[in-house]
């Protein structure tokens, strides 16, 4: 595809993105202000220090030339596949959903789990347009997805 066709299709994308994203930040705040942050059962404290590192990892690993919160790349962005994307190819997601799931289990409610379950959605929208982008991007990002699972390391 040519250039000027990717960045048409990005541009005509923008919109949703847009809303993909507001829906995640309202998401993600009643979530996190619905309920303490810190889960009283350790094992859950674990889980949520789990996902905390796993998603500072993808951040980190993208060094800022690359990080997005829309799921389109950057124009200047480059295919990150070593440290954690070489298990999974979006640890950011990954480890939002394992600190957010610990955050809910432990203070369950109706309305926060209805939130996961949309922030989950909208995270695997952004996840099945993101990797559209970036495989053609990145022609060898076809490679990449054969080798790395999405989410979940031998599962998904």
């Amino acid at each position: 595809m040519k250039k000027t066709n990717f960045a048409a299709e990005k541009q005509s994308y923008a919109l949703l993105s847009w809303f993909l994203v507001f829906v995640q930040l309202i998401c993600l705040g009643f979530i996190f202000s619905s309920a303490p942050w810190r889960p009283i059962r350790v094992e859950l404290q674990i889980w949520e220090l789990s996902g905390a590192v796993i998603a500072l990892s993808g951040v980190i690993g993208l060094n800022w030339h690359s990080f997005s919160i829309f799921p389109e790349p950057k124009n200047k962005g480059r295919l990150i596949t070593t440290g954690i994307f070489a298990y999974v190819r979006h640890p950011i997601y990954a480890g939002i959903l394992i600190v957010c799931s610990a955050l809910v289990w432990q203070f369950w409610t109706l309305s926060r789990v209805v939130a996961l379950l949309i922030l989950l959605i909208v995270f695997i929208s952004k996840i099945l347009k993101e990797e559209i982008f970036l495989s053609k991007k990145f022609p060898e990002y076809i490679e990449y997805k054969k080798n790395t699972n999405r989410l979940i390391p031998f599962l998904w």
